[in-house]
């Protein structure tokens, strides 16, 4: 079965476990989760009910189509349409998962915009509105030296590139997928944050150090440079900032 992932060269045990890993994960993520919504209906997605029983965060057909919304709890009436959550793949509710925090004015929320890359949003909710919060990101607090590695060696081709197959590349994502797993407090918590990617012509190991494992790719026809297959899988503890900011307190390598 192709699934998308470049071929990995198994000698030897690590390059076995490696692969056992990216079959684990690609399996995981290949499953598109379905449900047929009836005209109107709405359903809570997985969490989705705030810690107070004010809100609830729920998916299904609204008068724009399919969508993730904001609902009062009490009411049932929808608030309005949290658009920036990914819905391009699946439509099932526990597709979808809701954070709150213990206070009930943050929400993040899980879900795929493909079947390589989960979108991590998140909403300050106050005035029965939701307000955009900035996503913090692990990778490069984490491994500056690897993103340092990205810019030398021209940027990285994101995932979520128009041309992502054309555009030529010496560093290019595979996977990525961000979520919060955990609220410390009202303003603090835990991120997990997964990626992967592919070099060429430079050995990442000693960039991306404990945050990950690096396999070196057999050559494919006609390629002459030297490629790499890199997991990068951390845990940050984060904090929200004035004027809907966040940033990465601290990280740690989360190793399976």
């Amino acid at each position: 079965m192709n699934n998308g992932l470049p071929k990995l060269s198994t000698v030897g045990t690590g390059g076995a476990i490696l692969a056992l890993i990216v079959f684990a994960i690609a399996t995981k993520i290949s499953a598109t989760a379905t449900y047929d919504y009836k005209p109107g209906e709405l359903l809570v997605v997985e969490g989705g009910k705030s810690p107070d029983k004010k809100f609830s965060i729920v998916s299904g057909e609204g008068k724009k189509g399919f969508g993730v919304y904001l609902m009062d709890a009490q009411t049932k009436k929808v608030i309005g349409q949290l658009e920036e959550v990914a819905t391009g793949l699946d439509s099932a509710p526990d597709a979808y998962n809701a954070h709150w925090s213990a206070d009930s004015k943050h929400v993040g929320i899980s879900s795929r915009e493909d079947r390589h890359l989960m979108r991590n949003v998140i909403y300050r909710v106050e005035n029965r509105r939701a307000y955009l919060v900035e996503t913090p990101q692990l990778l490069c607090h984490a491994v500056p030296e690897f993103c340092r590695l990205q810019k030398d060696l021209g940027g990285a081709l994101q995932l979520d590139s128009e041309n992502y197959y054309d555009a030529p590349w010496k560093v290019r994502q595979n996977e990525d997928a961000s979520e919060i797993i955990k609220w410390i407090s009202p303003t603090h918590f835990i991120v997990s944050e997964e990626s992967q990617w592919q070099v060429k012509e430079r050995d990442p190991s000693k960039a991306i150090g404990e945050y990950g494992d690096v396999e070196k790719l057999e050559h494919e026809p006609g390629e002459a440079d030297d490629r790499y297959h890199v997991w990068f899988n951390a845990e940050g503890e984060c904090e929200l900032l004035p004027g809907d900011k966040s940033r990465v307190i601290n990280t740690h390598p989360v190793k399976k």
